[in-house]
């Protein structure tokens, strides 16, 4: 088991910055890297920090490094990581099974991607599309609250013009002309659930196309819902109509 080097630090501290995630990005924490290797997700290193208590055993051993307090600190985005980090690809699944996929539109907050992502994931959704406008799929934080699933789940990105493409029906959540989500019953054939920003909503061009409108009932003047959310209450409820 070998010590990492100072000059394989700064490489990996560049993998803070966005513009250099595009093939490989660090996790943090047992429980996501447990979780990565329980999906078959592709873990290229390991790092642990040196004196910990962790059972080595379960990680392959010739993935493992150890590393210094202050080298970890280098390369995770948290303000007290954890004792053990990973190197993984940022290789997304394409999407197979088109009968229900959930469109994001213009989904700018991190956690907030990763939370849907999660859900979706746990609901049996058959994957998810981001509009261009979307956070970074691989941030950090989209990561974390995601829990990894963002390395297998199927997300693909494309823009509002592929949804003319698409031969399913288009459903979005709005607040102006739109059906009680629980009196909607979900149409025959392939269903594309369009979720829109946290601050705007579905963009107007989208509006145009859609073939329902749904919304959740709101009480207590209250005006909104956070956008994960409102697709949890969402996905759940159609997967269970």
């Amino acid at each position: 088991m070998n010590y990492i080097s100072n000059n394989r630090i700064k490489e990996l501290a560049k993998l803070k910055q966005k513009k250099y995630r595009e093939k490989y990005v660090i996790v943090e924490g047992r429980r996501l890297i447990d979780q990565l290797f329980r999906n078959n997700v592709e873990i290229e290193e390991i790092f642990i920090l040196e004196n910990s208590n962790f059972s080595l055993d379960t990680f392959p051993q010739n993935k493992i490094f150890l590393i210094k307090p202050y080298q970890l600190q280098k390369i995770t985005s948290t303000k007290n990581p954890q004792e053990i980090a990973a190197l993984v690809k940022t290789r997304a699944r394409k999407i197979e099974d088109r009968k229900f996929l959930l469109y994001l539109d213009d989904i700018k907050e991190p956690g907030n991607l990763g939370a849907i992502i999660r859900t979706a994931t746990s609901a049996g959704i058959c994957g998810i599309v981001l509009s261009t406008g979307c956070c970074e799929i691989f941030h950090p934080k989209v990561i974390r609250s995601s829990l990894g699933t963002v390395f297998s789940f199927p997300i693909e990105i494309h823009d509002f013009l592929w949804l003319r493409e698409q031969n399913a029906k288009i459903v979005i959540t709005t607040l102006k002309e739109a059906e009680n989500l629980y009196n909607f019953k979900l149409p025959f054939g392939n269903i594309i659930m369009v979720i829109g920003s946290e601050a705007f909503g579905v963009s107007d061009e989208i509006l145009e196309i859609a073939d329902y409108k749904i919304k959740i009932p709101l009480n207590n003047n209250v005006e909104s819902l956070n956008a994960a959310v409102a697709a949890g209450i969402i996905i759940y409820h159609l997967q269970n109509s």
